[in-house]
């Protein structure tokens, strides 16, 4: 069927070249009518009137001759249509039929020493049939088989005796008078010998994909063509170049990219990464339809999961239990706009947490009613969170509070923005955290001395002396390690609440660290599996460009131990993140966030300061953050 559409596809192609065919033809017939109505009288054409029944039979004819014409070039160029296979395509391996050559009626209980006599067998094997076989070919068996591995020449003479060690591939020495091998095998009903690299799945014959009627001259495969399965499951992309060269990428998993919405958002890969993990993204900020997407992109750049949103979503992570229970968890914010009245960014938001084939588990998970939280339902703030269990989250929070608290202005009423952070468990709060319960942070503020400008009465605005935009859990302690934008990084006791330390431009407790070596403005923070961390650095970095800083602090001394940095060239104004791909080359997944717009992330290798992979959005859209692979939080 799909030959006989392409051959039509063809004709349709050509239409124009039969009717200028046909209509040559009837300029012919009508030039003739009219040469036969200006000379009727003429004895020629009343001879050739007599014979009109002739004359329409010999028009047929021609009519026929063009049609045949026509059907001959088009046929000639459909020529051109092949039946190709995929199994000669650069990276696919589809399994063809297989000839067992075992056969247990050839099968001897004996083994031959090394120098070809026969000896007992042993460990209840037996030497196998004769296998016929030439230099360099691979033999692969399955099942359990001893080391004993003959060779013969054509006459079935003795060569060698190669010990395989249990080897289940097989190659044949270099040595051309081989024509025969026998090795060790236990009798079994389901062992199995074959040429080649490795054994066909038994129920499959002749496992490969033909396209039969393939065009390779001018155009791609278009539509249903795109992917095609293998019989092992595995996905393949064909595609053909006007060359006519095939070309195949392994996207198992992933969508056909007709399938996508029409306003999904565009977006251009170049380079490759050197892991295979997915990418989860959330858009960050609303398009025209107040909508955007979260998906799921593998390595290569093929999406393999998405969801439209309304407004948008922040911090779309793949999250693993400790039992290794799998979970999809995003924030979904509550309107287009920012909460209003306040100098720093934010939005409204509640998370979604869905379970592994991304069905919703609960889709309203929010701050409870405790401490300066007091209206119901409450809302949590959209910069991080942490899922570590079904029932059991670290949300952040804000409430817009009046203080008067502040160190040297006591007594006197400031808005603030108060940063909570929230843990529940079961339904209950188990741990709440408020900014405004530390005095110490005013001072600690790269907004101190500016407070008198948010006195209660004087203005609406409430000032994000915080600004909190991440959390990271010890996996050591459970404390929590929090950056903010306007604070740095404060260490604080899970239990207490206390403030442990505080790193940043304007208050630091860390022995040994130079103010250059601080975060400015500074977003993201995590954990590695050495007890360091690291910080995506907006703007710390030499001439005010971006970095990421990795630090190892002794945590009793309050001293720093080391101090790596990793500038890059850019300068991003917000958001970002960055996270550790590969340790032996210093290579970091580095989202910019804002202020980089030709770009929404790269994969950079800082040993040698290239980048292997960037990601853009022809649009300009950015990431808030982004998260790679599957994210683990420590439970105690």
């Amino acid at each position: 069927m799909d030959v006989l559409i392409t051959f039509f596809e063809k004709v349709w192609a050509h239409f124009d070249t039969l009717l200028w065919l046909l209509a040559a033809a009837a300029v012919g017939v009508a030039a003739i009518v009219l040469l036969c109505c200006k000379f009727r009288n003429s004895a020629v054409v009343k001879s050739i009137w007599a014979k009109r029944q002739m004359l329409f039979n010999i028009f047929v004819v021609l009519l026929l001759l063009v049609g045949a014409v026509f059907s001959a070039l088009v046929l000639l160029e459909f020529r051109e249509y092949q039946d190709l296979s995929l199994r000669d395509l650069q990276d696919v391996t589809f399994y063809e039929e297989q000839v067992n050559l075992y056969d247990p009626a050839g099968c001897e209980d004996f083994f031959y020493d090394y120098d070809g006599s026969k000896v007992e067998a042993q460990n209840g094997s037996v030497m196998s049939n004769w296998i016929p076989c030439s230099a360099g070919q691979k033999l692969t068996r399955n099942g359990i088989a001893t080391n004993v591995v003959c060779y013969f020449d054509a006459d079935k003479n003795f060569i060698q005796r190669v010990d395989s060690y249990g080897e289940e591939v097989l190659t044949v020495p270099d040595n051309e008078e081989i024509a025969f091998v026998r090795m060790a095998v236990q009798m079994s009903d389901n062992l199995k010998i074959v040429y080649g690299e490795q054994i066909a799945d038994i129920s499959i014959a002749g496992g490969y994909y033909s396209i039969p009627g393939l065009k390779v001259s001018d155009r791609n495969l278009l539509g249903e063509f795109a992917i095609l399965e293998s019989p092992d499951g595995t996905q393949w992309k064909i595609t053909v170049d006007n060359q006519g060269n095939l070309s195949a990428e392994n996207v198992t998993g992933t969508m056909n990219e007709g399938l996508l919405p029409a306003d999904f958002p565009e977006y251009e890969i170049t380079g490759s990464s050197i892991s295979d993990e997915d990418y989860l993204i959330s858009m960050y900020g609303v398009t025209e339809s107040q909508k955007n997407y979260i998906f799921v992109m593998s390595a290569e750049g093929r999406i393999k999961w998405y969801k439209q949103v309304p407004y948008m979503a922040f911090n779309f992570r793949k999250i693993q239990y400790p039992d290794g229970t799998i979970r999809y968890a995003y924030q979904q914010t509550e309107s287009a706009g920012q909460v209003e009245n306040i100098n720093g960014g934010m939005y409204f938001t509640h998370i979604v947490l869905m379970d592994e084939n991304f069905q919703v588990i609960n889709d309203n998970i929010r701050p409870i009613a405790y401490g300066s939280i007091t209206e119901q339902p409450y809302f949590c703030e959209s910069h991080d969170y942490k899922i570590l269990g079904d029932n059991h989250y670290l949300l952040t929070s804000v409430t817009l509070s009046t203080v008067d608290n502040i160190p040297g202005m006591e007594g006197t009423q400031v808005q603030v923005v108060n940063a909570i952070i929230q843990e529940q468990k079961d339904g209950q709060v188990i741990m709440q955290w408020e900014s405004i319960d530390h005095p110490q942070l005013y001072a600690a503020s790269l907004s101190a001395g500016e407070y008198a400008a948010f006195t209660a009465g004087t203005t609406q605005v409430f000032t994000d002396y915080i600004h909190l935009n991440a959390i990271a859990v010890d996996p050591e302690s459970f404390d929590l390690l929090l950056s903010c934008r306007s604070v740095g990084l404060m260490k604080i006791d899970r239990e207490t609440g206390e403030i442990l330390w505080i790193m940043g431009r304007a208050r630091n407790d860390i022995q040994g660290l130079e103010q250059s070596q601080i975060g400015l403005l500074q977003h993201d923070v995590r954990y590695l599996d050495d007890g360091s961390f690291t910080i995506f650095d907006n703007s710390g970095g030499q001439n005010s460009t971006s970095r990421v800083c990795r630090y190892w602090i002794d945590e009793e001394t309050k001293n720093l131990i080391r101090f790596q940095e990793y500038p890059t060239e850019y300068a991003s104004t917000a958001m970002g993140s960055a996270e550790l791909l590969d340790e032996e080359t210093d290579t970091y997944i580095i989202n910019y966030g804002m202020g980089v717009g030709d770009m929404a992330f790269e994969e950079r290798n800082f040993r040698t300061n290239t980048v292997n992979m960037r990601l853009k959005f022809t649009d300009g859209q950015v990431l808030y953050r982004v998260f790679r692979g599957v994210e683990t939080t420590p439970v105690q």
